[in-house]
């Protein structure tokens, strides 16, 4: 049965494939879509726009662990042999929407900060062709 209401944020996550990044803290969709400006003469006193080619990423933050499923290391593999993935970011209810497509490693970043805190990276994943959206079975 599909979500009802408002979504946690602990039950969004982004899955490379079919595995959840381990130990997600944060989990980020963004869509932009380029604009190109129409406004002529014609246009009156009001600019006019139409939509332009457009773009999409997931980006999150997780916890370092060297047991993870889909962690840093695999991220890093990624990274090091210029390799694509699907990622999606969905929840795991069935019938709630998700969003995927085809991602190539753009950003990853670790840190290691204070002394008694996690070490945690980031990533960031820059779609390549279209996103689609999908229902969770």
């Amino acid at each position: 049965m599909p979500t009802t209401g408002t979504v946690l944020a602990k039950d969004m996550k982004i899955f490379i494939g079919s595995t959840a990044v381990t130990c997600q803290v944060d989990a980020s969709l963004k869509m932009d879509r380029n604009l190109f400006q129409t406004t002529c003469k014609d246009s009156g006193d009001m600019e006019e726009y139409q939509y332009g080619t457009g773009t999409w990423s997931i980006s999150g933050r997780a916890l370092f662990r060297f047991d993870a499923t889909q962690g840093f290391s695999q991220f890093f593999a990624m990274w090091d042999g210029k390799t694509t993935a699907t990622a999606v970011w969905q929840t795991a209810v069935s019938g709630d929407k998700k969003y995927s497509g085809t991602v190539l490693l753009k950003s990853l970043s670790g840190d290691a900060n204070g002394n008694d805190e996690a070490v945690g990276y980031q990533f960031e994943l820059q779609g390549s062709g279209d996103l689609t959206e999908a229902t969770v079975s």
